[in-house]
């Protein structure tokens, strides 16, 4: 059986079912994993050996022991982002400073995995210390469209979406401070669930947000299907994970949001929105578009709070525990030894740019948070949720950073205020390129969110496998 195109969810199914075998499962998502990666690079620390002597173990212990009281992964292969540690593999957070680390111990949601059977195939790129929009650092390199590998994957859990739409791996976990699993999910073409904070323990990520905002960042897991979603949170979340098949959307009010009043959002971008908008409504839920929602504003207010409390603790990781400097840095870049990425540096000081201009609308501190959260709440009814883009262009082409100021992603917000944000494909450009939304819910309704999402994948077919 050819399980490259199965959800995660079916596949840990069909190994209940005896219907396929560990080794068989692993074995192909290795073969598509060295198929594809040298024209991706998203896989930067492979774990076969490790993983096909897992899969053996699996098989063997399913021959011994009967398939029953297996843990929901059990035998389902799976891909870690770079910035959770894996006890005894290198672990580098795409800091040159870091490029020879080994992990002491793992990550708690790596450790969730692991007691849940999945089996690791290895670990995926991101930008320097997680700090930018794009994946490409000074160790790994750049990271690919795995649809055209002209265009960028995203960041920074930009290969663990770049190796999932392209079929090497069913499911990931990666990391969310500012769009992190959804900026890659929408780029590539996968889906993503950014949690309500706190709601999966994120507290071991390196790097480690500000001690002002700790609650910004946050693991999320990255799919082929939205099922698989669920499936991971019910391994990851501390509060117990509904199910969202149960969740009824008729009555259910859905706010749209398009237009932030300042940079356009492109043609095909708005039809995408405007089309998931008109399959909600058919589907019995209460559609309202509101464009005068304070999402520019969230956005402003992330960025200023951002770099007067958290930009410094990202460019002291970048400087390997102490503050860099830029002119130094660039000349090391000039001279073709650049120990922190063009890019990154750039969307690092980008935010010093930015955050001034935030501070000028006014809304920037604790009570206008407040007062915005409690908009959106209103807003979005008792039990309903927003929708809006993620990204306000098709998928960009590399080095989308360096103009990012006219192209900010509708992420920030959402961090901001702690809600959880669902990320889906439901079409294409005539070019192949995925077109995404991002379905918002209430704090602690991860699960509504994803009932919504489901619908617009049961309508639009959802994830499909880059053809490399």
């Amino acid at each position: 059986m050819n399980t490259l195109e199965l959800s995660a969810s079916q596949i840990a199914q069909h190994i209940r079912e005896g219907k396929v075998s560990v080794t068989d499962t692993v074995e192909q998502h290795i073969q598509r994993i060295q198929k594809v990666n040298p024209r991706i690079n998203a896989v930067i620390t492979p774990m076969y050996d490790t993983a096909r002597q897992q899969a053996k173990d699996a098989d063997t212990h399913i021959a011994t022991h009967g398939t029953d009281d297996l843990p929901p992964l059990f035998g389902v292969p799976v891909t870690i982002k770079d910035s959770w540690g894996i006890e005894g593999v290198r672990f580098t957070g795409g800091s040159t400073y870091h490029a020879d680390d080994i992990a002491e111990q793992d990550a708690e949601v790596v450790k969730r995995f692991k007691e849940a059977g999945a089996i690791i195939l290895g670990k995926t790129n991101l930008p320097d210390m997680c700090w930018s929009g794009e994946t490409v650092n000074p160790i790994f390199g750049r990271t690919n469209n795995p649809h055209n590998i002209n265009h960028s994957a995203g960041g920074s859990s930009g290969g663990e979406g770049a190796i999932i739409a392209a079929g090497g791996s069913p499911l990931g976990i990666g990391s969310d401070i500012a769009g992190s699993v959804r900026i890659p999910a929408a780029m590539n073409g996968c889906v993503s669930l950014k949690p309500t904070h706190e709601r999966v323990p994120s507290h071991d990520h390196f790097p480690k947000p500000s001690d002002q905002h700790p609650d910004w960042n946050t693991a999320g897991p990255m799919a082929r299907r939205i099922e698989d979603l669920s499936l991971a949170m019910s391994v990851l979340s501390e509060t117990p994970f509904a199910d969202y098949r149960e969740i009824d959307l008729v009555n259910r009010r859905c706010v749209v949001y398009i237009h932030n009043g300042l940079v356009p959002v492109r043609k095909e971008v708005v039809e995408t929105v405007s089309t998931a908008m008109g399959t909600l409504k058919h589907a019995g839920m209460e559609t309202v578009r509101d464009d005068t929602l304070p999402i520019r504003d969230m956005t402003f207010a992330y960025a200023h709070l951002m770099s007067k409390y958290g930009n410094d603790a990202f460019k002291t990781a970048l400087g390997g525990g102490k503050k860099y400097n830029l002119w130094e840095e660039i000349n090391y870049i000039r001279k073709g030894e650049g120990r922190i990425s063009a890019n990154v540096l750039n969307f690092t000081h980008s935010m010093d740019v930015f955050a001034p201009m935030a501070y000028l609308t006014g809304g920037t501190n604790s009570r206008k948070v407040d007062q915005y959260k409690q908009q959106l709440l209103s807003a979005m009814g008792e039990d309903g949720v927003l929708l809006c883009p993620i990204i306000i262009t098709t998928p960009p082409k590399h080095g989308w950073v360096y103009t990012l100021i006219t192209q900010v992603p509708y992420t920030t917000p959402f961090n901001l205020v702690g809600f959880p944000a669902v990320v889906l494909p439901i079409g294409y450009t005539k070019k192949g390129l995925p077109l995404a939304v991002q379905i918002v819910a209430r704090p602690d309704e991860d699960e509504t969110a994803l009932a919504v999402a489901a619908e617009l994948e049961r309508v639009y077919g959802g994830w499909r496998m880059a053809k490399m």
